[in-house]
């Protein structure tokens, strides 16, 4: 009997980095949920790379800031799949603008990606890791969380908070074989 492969999902996969991650990883033999909430024919090339790298591939439209969004995402990921094996948040938005022009709705839309994105999925898929004993999460905060910018306060604001969230997370469920880790790529 052939061994099940392993299922990644990748928010913000249709471009940049979280592309790299779910082809790279799509090589490495992993099935692989492409996630975008606009851009549908960004998301099915990305899935195309990862077919021709030999496995299989879902697309998984959604606002990852949304928990209704996610809860939907992850009953179709878990009916096709199974399980989620290894996440990686990294869907993010970073508008530029100051925060005494910024509105309450311009806060509360960047936290929401950034930071509310991470703990929902993560809700969302950690109980089938802790099922099968193993799983691996990868939060994508980047240089705001370390240096803070002018111009990005929410986005500082919410991805030190994913650092908090990573610090956490790996406490609570490393004794069920569960990493959590953060990176923070810069330019």
């Amino acid at each position: 009997m052939a061994k099940a492969r392993k299922t990644a999902f990748i928010s913000g996969s249709a471009r940049n980095i979280g592309r790299a991650i779910a082809l790279r990883l799509a090589r490495d033999g992993f099935n692989i949920v492409v996630n975008g909430s606009r851009d549908r024919d960004a998301c099915d090339l990305v899935a195309s790379g990862v077919r021709q790298a030999g496995v299989d591939a879902m697309v998984a439209m959604g606002n990852v800031g949304s928990s209704a969004d996610v809860r939907a995402m992850a009953s179709g990921v878990l009916d096709k799949f199974g399980r989620v094996d290894v996440l990686v948040n990294n869907a993010a938005i970073r508008p530029r603008k100051s925060l005494l022009e910024m509105s309450d709705e311009d806060w509360d839309q960047v936290i929401s990606v950034d930071l509310n994105g991470a703990f929902y999925l993560s809700r969302a898929f950690l109980p089938k890791m802790v099922d099968a004993g193993w799983g691996r999460i990868i939060n994508m905060a980047g240089m705001n969380a370390i240096h803070g910018y002018a111009g990005r306060a929410p986005v500082s604001a919410a991805k030190h908070g994913v650092w908090g969230l990573t610090k956490a997370l790996g406490k609570e469920f490393a004794p069920a074989g569960i990493t959590v880790n953060v990176i923070s790529p810069g330019p």
